[in-house]
């Protein structure tokens, strides 16, 4: 299903502008009655040629050097990274997108300027998943972490909404501990 331009009379205008990029929020069709909306920020020139430098500074993201696309979770968005257009999940209104699109705006600049410095990124990425996180937990749903099972803590480390050594029971060491460690490093995530 297309996204369907979000017009309601609570909401800012369906097209907002700014220097460089306009953006809207979309309802999904098969989700009209939900209160988050999503991004579609459509820019005024083609970054395509940016995309290995983003990347290189986009910690966690998923790209491949020719596909034209970088994805990142950034805390609960699912963000894509074309050459003329960026997309955001999640978002709950007009304040939240406008933030959202001026952070990504300002890291697209910053690239730009400081492309000289950047080793970009020629080849895939590692990336790590939920599932990779949840095989090294405990799988005992103690709650400790602030979680009400592990699944749900190893999607919330996965959206950076969490830390791994939020996961008390992991202090004493666990099979895999050091090679997770290792992925979510690898893959931009704070660990110590």
């Amino acid at each position: 299903m297309s996204p369907k331009i979000l017009e309601s009379p609570s909401m800012q205008p369906s097209v907002t502008s700014r220097e460089g990029y306009s953006f809207s929020l979309v309802n999904i069709d098969c989700l009209r009655d939900s209160t988050h909306f999503n991004i579609v920020m459509d820019l005024e020139a083609s970054i395509e040629e940016l995309l290995p430098y983003l990347a290189a500074r986009l910690p966690g993201c998923t790209y491949t050097h020719g596909t034209g696309v970088i994805n990142v979770m950034d805390a609960g968005h699912i963000v894509g990274i074309y050459p003329e257009r960026i997309t955001v999940t999640d978002v709950t209104g007009f304040e939240e997108a406008s933030e959202l699109c001026a952070k990504y705006f300002t890291a697209i600049r910053e690239t730009q300027a400081d492309r000289s410095s950047i080793t970009p990124v020629l080849r895939k990425r590692p990336t790590i998943t939920v599932m990779d996180i949840l095989r090294v937990l405990p799988g005992t749903n103690c709650g400790a972490c602030g979680s009400a099972t592990c699944m749900a803590f190893a999607a919330g480390v996965f959206r950076r909404e969490s830390i791994i050594w939020a996961c008390l029971p992991l202090h004493d060491g666990s099979e895999g501990l050091e090679g997770l460690l290792d992925q979510l490093r690898d893959n931009g995530y704070p660990v110590p």
